[in-house]
């Protein structure tokens, strides 16, 4: 093993065992931190992205526009599948290792001046990714949340030139809070004076047309608190996007509104879900009136597919990182239109998620044939007894498999043995099992 190689493995194994949560506030640790690193983020266009569901998606629509139309751009979202470089991009590819431990450092050293011990796991990427971003002076640098964002690392950014929302639904409520007034208060909390706003918001008057509930509340809450400070406030309604017709792996749809339209978009995925988070980039991006070429900006959708949001990644296998009842509704609404007659389902969750409605929603969706359950190899693993025992109360059985290597070659098997489809879900560490059990039988 190399040097450098052996220096990166150490400044991992120093990270994975750092808290996830300190007793301090995310956005404290990251003002000290971005000072002491010489506020690097002062030197960047950030276009900084809160929400429940579809963070990472927007995000990363946003950067490959903006890289296919020949801006520099750097990518900050989270978690990662299987490799830990996943969360810094530069350009559309992994920071390198020898930036990383160089950068590490520097975000270590300033740990120690800040008494030692005092970041915490997210902060120490956050660090070295406004590090590499600021010497490479990109052109912009699209950041998503780790969790809420009021009080995230990520909200120490004081002047991004964009904000962006996604949807908004009922996770982490023991931080967040309770109601959807209270978790769009958090996720508001990266509203700024003088920058921009753009929202998702939803009419259900053609259920062809949406798979998220417009919520009033949420969005009565951004429109008064960016009135408040002055800001500028968009709403992307899903209405914008017509003409959508779904093929075996693409979507294709018509966007049109005030900031962005485009006749022929195509994009490759089956999730109807994604048509949303599409229309809400490319209208972010209007509202933040880059200069955008057609062609480059069909040519960059038609390629971008962010890993384990419907990927497909094997004949008739799909997987996907629902993790909580708002995915898994907007899930039940993709597997609506799979064509194959007989639908196999590969689950997994984590302790900390709404594991039973997710469950209730797969259920009554009527639309599983069989279900397989398996365990996944994280400290938040949620027993599959108690998973089972959820599937059985809604009604469903459920086949029970410890091991996700057996789970999945045994939902394979049974896939392929009816002509069947398979999709795998609840979970994104179970995506990031899978997508390494792919590559060793691919290797």
């Amino acid at each position: 093993m190399s040097m450098i190689n052996k220096e990166y493995e150490k400044a991992i194994l120093y990270i994975n065992a750092i808290p996830q949560f300190m007793k301090d506030t995310g956005v404290d640790r990251g003002r000290i931190l971005l000072k002491l690193l010489g506020n690097p983020q002062n030197k960047l266009k950030i276009i900084h992205v809160a929400g429940t569901n579809g963070k990472g998606s927007v995000c990363a629509y946003m950067e490959a526009v903006l890289r296919e139309n020949g801006y520099s751009t750097g990518l900050f979202t989270s978690p990662h599948l299987f490799d830990e470089r996943e969360r810094i991009r530069i350009c559309g590819e992994w920071i390198d290792k020898e930036s990383f431990v160089r950068c590490f450092k520097k975000v270590k050293a300033a740990d120690e001046l800040m008494g030692g011990n005092a970041l915490a796991y997210f902060d120490y990427f956050f660090g070295i990714a406004m590090l590499i971003y600021s010497e490479l002076q990109l052109d912009y640098c699209v950041i998503e949340t780790g969790l809420g964002g009021r009080l995230d690392i990520t909200n120490a950014v004081e002047k991004p030139v964009l904000s962006v929302i996604t949807t908004i639904s009922l996770e982490h409520t023991k931080i967040l809070g309770d109601n959807i007034t209270a978790i769009a208060k958090e996720k508001a909390g990266i509203i700024k004076k003088d920058v921009p706003v753009v929202v998702i918001g939803d009419i259900l008057d053609n259920p062809m047309q949406s798979t998220y509930q417009f919520n009033d509340e949420a969005c009565a809450v951004f429109d008064k608190i960016a009135a408040k400070i002055g800001t500028k406030f968009i709403i992307f309604y899903n209405k914008d996007c017509t003409n959508i017709k779904i093929g075996r792996n693409h979507i294709d749809f018509s966007i049109s509104n005030e900031y962005y339209r485009n006749d022929c978009v195509t994009i490759k995925t089956i999730a109807r879900y994604q048509v949303n988070n599409c229309g809400l980039a490319l209208t972010a991006l209007g509202v933040l009136g880059v200069q955008l070429e057609d062609t480059r900006t069909r040519k960059a959708l038609s390629n971008t597919q962010w890993f384990g949001r419907m990927e497909l990644v094997g004949d008739d296998i799909y997987i996907d990182g629902a993790h909580n009842p708002e995915g898994i509704k907007s899930l039940i609404e993709t597997v609506k239109y799979i064509d194959k007659q007989y639908k196999f389902f590969l689950f997994s969750v984590v302790n900390d998620k709404d594991y039973t409605e997710m469950i209730k929603q797969l259920c009554s969706s009527k639309l599983i044939d069989e279900y397989i359950i398996t365990g996944i190899n994280s400290k938040r693993r949620l027993d599959i007894g108690l998973i089972g025992q959820a599937f059985y109360e809604n009604g469903c059985m459920a086949t029970m498999i410890e091991d996700v290597k057996s789970a999945f070659q045994y939902a394979i098997d049974r896939t392929r043995a009816m002509d069947g489809v398979l999709i795998c879900s609840g979970s994104l560490y179970l995506v990031g099992e899978i997508k390494k059990e792919i590559n060793l039988l691919t290797t």
